[in-house]
């Protein structure tokens, strides 16, 4: 379901292009198409532009893509755009991972009512997460050789991330000292106090004893802290006409703690589109130890714990989807008492207490 949102388009695009023209080398800049993509996700609001403008005398017309915050309800507690594209800068910075170039940012909300940044637009392929790509589209189109390319490319670039060295480019920012620490017990900090949060003080005794699980059977104390891209799934990457890898988008969820944290979501994510929805695998998909020897061969190490961590994005995706309901019951998609029931029953809960061998939410 998309975000619904009452826009006036062409005072955006009149204010998109007066505001373009007044960044330093810009000149001639009109936006010319705007649309918010059937595909945008529920954490941001994306608008899609073509546009054309002239930057150090060279004219564009390719587009650009603004990402903005949210006016009205968002799904995470804090929304902190800098994580996004400064992670984008950073990474394109050091050319561990290709990712649009970050072109402008403003942060003060006075153009369109909140902060937004504005990125190239490239042309590729972006899987569709509704419906799944593992039941129609292109994807599902695509000859086996080819599916086993996207996907494999999907994982050399999860590694591709991990291998990233944080600390000699910059990303510390990514660090939440509030929450504990260092590396990955910042993650179990944030996501209890997320899951408070998204609940809104009601009861979720599944999601409160997978979180004290979590804490108690925690692994990382012997493993690396590594950059984690944070929402690892192949609908946030772009790909070419070779089926590879061309941009890596939604750095939003960026994070630190062991690589096999991107590993866990990915796994779980593409498991949640293909069984949780009773669809069959793709045949050019890799199965879970085909991903995991791909993933480690282009890690140059043994993945570790991945039981753990696929468990741990089935939770963190259980909370998000709290969150999610919440704001369609805003909306009006859902009736007032739904958010209360999802949290009990739903298939990324029955698949977590699946995970940790609990009892199943009644």
């Amino acid at each position: 379901m998309a975000i619904p949102q009452d826009r006036d388009i062409e005072a955006i695009k009149a204010s998109l292009s007066d505001w373009m023209n007044t960044r330093p080398g810009v000149s001639d800049a009109e936006v010319t198409e705007l649309v918010n993509p059937e595909a945008s996700g529920f954490s941001n609001e994306t608008l899609v532009c073509d546009a054309v403008y002239t930057r150090d005398g060279q004219t564009r017309d390719s587009g650009i893509v603004v990402r903005k915050r949210p006016t009205d309800y968002a799904i995470f507690p804090a929304y902190d755009m800098s994580v996004q594209y400064r992670s984008m800068q950073n990474m394109a910075a050091c050319g561990g991972v290709p990712v649009p170039e970050v072109l402008w940012v403003e942060d003060t909300g006075d153009v369109l009512g909140e902060p937004f940044f504005i990125m190239e637009r490239l042309h590729g392929r972006v899987p569709s997460d509704n419906p799944p790509f593992f039941q129609e589209g292109w994807v599902f189109e695509a000859t086996a050789e080819q599916q086993a390319a996207l996907y494999n490319s999907s994982v050399d670039t999860l590694a591709a991330v991990a291998s990233t060295d944080w600390k000699a480019n910059g990303f510390d920012f990514v660090e939440r000292p509030q929450y504990g620490g260092p590396g990955f017990a910042q993650q179990l900090g944030y996501q209890r106090y997320y899951a408070d949060w998204a609940a809104e003080d009601r009861p979720k005794p599944l999601i409160d004893a997978a979180l004290d699980w979590f804490v108690a059977n925690d692994p990382s104390g012997s493993m690396p802290t590594e950059l984690n891209w944070g929402d690892a799934r192949p609908s946030n990457l772009m790909y070419g006409d070779d089926f590879k890898v061309m941009a890596v988008f939604d750095w939003e969820m960026a994070d630190l703690g062991p690589g096999e944290v991107d590993l866990g979501w990915f796994l779980y994510m593409n498991r949640f589109l293909s069984e949780g929805a009773d669809i069959d695998w793709l045949p050019g998909f890799a199965d879970r130890e085909g991903t995991i020897a791909r993933w480690e061969q282009a890690m140059g190490r043994k993945a570790e714990h991945v039981d753990y961590f696929e468990a741990w994005g089935c939770l963190r995706f259980c909370i998000i989807m709290v969150a999610i309901v919440n704001m369609q019951v805003k909306y009006g998609a859902f009736p007032a008492d739904f958010g209360a029931q999802y949290e009990r029953v739903n298939p990324s809960t029955q698949m977590l207490a699946q995970y940790l061998g609990m009892p199943e939410p009644e």
